[in-house]
């Protein structure tokens, strides 16, 4: 038997938002590790296996794919209703039983034209859990590196695979039965961390992984597993930040532990910068996910991490495995924006500044292969801005035409029910409420790749790729500006008007947009008084 909705899940199905994904990707086997190459259309996969897949997708066509198949199927459907066939036209992107977007069934064995796979490998002997490009400014993107259960962690290049470097941590451990859980790499110098099942952080230099030489190390960072480490260039390469159980800690990777915060009585399960934190390198202010169901805001101005200053609900007691920011400061609204992914399948835009939830898209509503839903575990953001998301059973990278995809669903909106109509609202502020005060290379390099496909000349020169990409985002997010159309039931608008004339009959088991809010963000008093 399933397990039970939320109250904010089922409001959160209601009030969805119409924007749909453009490429669905599944697997046969669990999938743990994903990460967005940050300036090409490339995203590295790790599975439980120890396997490793590297694709390339076009996104432009992807988007035009989806869009197309979209305006068709909107067609196909307002016909069907005209002519009786279906009682309602239905614009939910999870509830539609057709998908108009590109579905490739499995991910080792892809056949389309544009979605490519440009090598695969078994990496490791254990399962993948940890997958990261090179974020290092003079050779962004150039390398992966990934981190398996048999205590190695590979770093390979990302055109064809091959690995040249390699380094054995299991001889680092203070345990023998410890093992890697999550790794970081410095944003400004060839540091690579990994963290621990027990709470321990390890730094190697990724120029030389093969020396096998272990940089530094902070002993009992957490007294649990490492789930988070996150780089603090603006305050120094050495200077970090780590989740484990229920603390934060800030640590200096040569010295040890500078702070660590109170116990918070919930597991802190992931963190990252607001977006314009990023960009300006700012790292004073750090949302984190936790595995209550809220997100809560700490500054470093404050108090030192020692403690949240502040809390938003998002939905009360499922787990937010994954958060990340937006990445995208061309709005107000947009840069004051993260995402985060839950245990029920579900993706929030959360406005940290304003403290709600601004939008919710459905990764997975139906049952999966490892449980009721595919919980989103892995939350990127592509080189487009692009907001990509993956469960065990599935990955998504999902369409950043937002504008157009409510045009097109706007004519449809006159036929479902109020509270759809009203997911527009609901994701669309741009106000904010308060400032921001608030063993040798070469032999292992050619064994570990025996299975990869090699990538044909006209893959590898994918430089032209990153010379469109402003043209292409600025072309997509403001050619059809234009007033959004509806279809208007002339008959249904008289009957309204007779209504109004008249005494106003209340509705009967519809809910209001008040209602659905409220139950999304848990404000209903009644919801104090279940257990009695």
């Amino acid at each position: 038997m399933g397990k039970k909705k939320s109250n904010a899940a089922n409001a959160a199905r209601v009030l969805e938002s119409k924007v749909s994904p453009i490429l669905e990707i599944n697997y046969p086997d669990p999938l743990f590790s994903v990460a967005a190459h940050p300036t090409r259309p490339i995203i590295a996969q790790g599975l439980a296996t120890g396997h490793v897949f590297c694709t390339s997708y076009d996104a432009e066509q992807l988007e035009e794919y989806q869009t197309a198949n979209r305006a068709t199927h909107t067609k196909q459907q307002t016909e069907a209703f005209k002519t009786g066939k279906t009682s309602a036209i239905i614009s939910s992107v999870s509830q539609s039983k057709q998908k108009w977007w590109t579905v490739v069934d499995d991910a080792t064995d892809i056949n389309n034209s544009m979605v490519k796979t440009l090598w695969k490998t078994k990496r490791h002997k254990g399962s993948c859990r940890s997958i990261l490009f090179d974020p290092l400014p003079n050779s962004i993107g150039e390398n992966i590196y990934t981190a398996g259960t048999d205590h190695i962690i590979k770093k390979a290049n990302t055109e064809t695979g091959k690995v040249s470097g390699k380094v054995e941590v299991s001889q680092h451990f203070l345990e023998e039965d410890d093992k890697m859980t999550k790794m970081c790499h410095s944003a400004t110098n060839p540091f690579i961390l990994a963290g621990t099942e027990n709470g321990h952080v390890l730094v190697y230099d990724s120029s030389n992984l093969s020396k096998n030489k272990l940089m530094f190390k902070v002993d009992k960072a957490h007294d649990d597993c490492i789930n988070h480490i996150l780089p603090m260039p603006a305050v120094s390469a050495y200077h970090y930040l780590t989740l484990g159980s229920t603390t934060l800690s800030h640590i200096d990777i040569r010295k040890g532990i500078v702070t660590q915060s109170d116990d918070q009585e919930d597991e802190l399960l992931a963190m990252c910068y607001a977006s314009d934190h990023v960009n300006d390198n700012k790292n004073d202010t750090v949302l984190v996910s936790h595995g209550e169901g809220i997100i809560t805001i700490w500054k470093n101005s404050k108090n030192h991490w020692r403690d949240q200053l502040s809390r938003i609900k998002v939905n009360k007691g499922v787990s937010l495995d994954t958060i990340v920011p937006s990445m995208n400061c061309d709005t107000d609204e947009m840069t004051n924006s993260v995402w985060c992914g839950d245990a029920d399948g579900l993706l929030h835009r959360i406005n940290y500044k304003m403290g709600k939830v601004q939008e919710t898209r459905v990764h997975s509503s139906s049952f999966g292969k490892y449980g009721a839903v595919d919980e989103v575990g892995n939350l990127d953001i592509d080189y487009s801005y692009r907001l990509i998301s993956a469960g065990m059973d599935t990955l998504k990278i999902w369409s950043d035409e937002s504008q157009k995809s409510d045009e097109v669903n706007g004519s449809d909106s006159g036929s479902d029910s109020d509270s759809d109509s009203d997911s527009d609202d609901d994701s669309g502020s741009d106000s904010a409420s308060f400032s921001d005060d608030t063993g040798d290379s070469d032999d292992n390099g050619e064994s570990d790749n025996e299975d990869s496909d090699k990538i044909d000349p006209s893959d590898s020169d994918s430089e032209k790729d990153q010379s469109g990409l402003p043209k292409l985002q600025r072309k997509r997010r403001f050619d059809n500006l234009k007033p959004k159309k509806r279809l208007i039931n002339f008959e249904s608008h008289a009957k309204d008007l007779e209504e109004t004339s008249s005494v106003k009959k209340p509705k009967t088991k519809q809910l209001t947009t008040k209602q659905l809010r409220n139950m999304q963000q848990h404000e209903h008093g009644i919801r104090r008084f279940d257990g009695l």
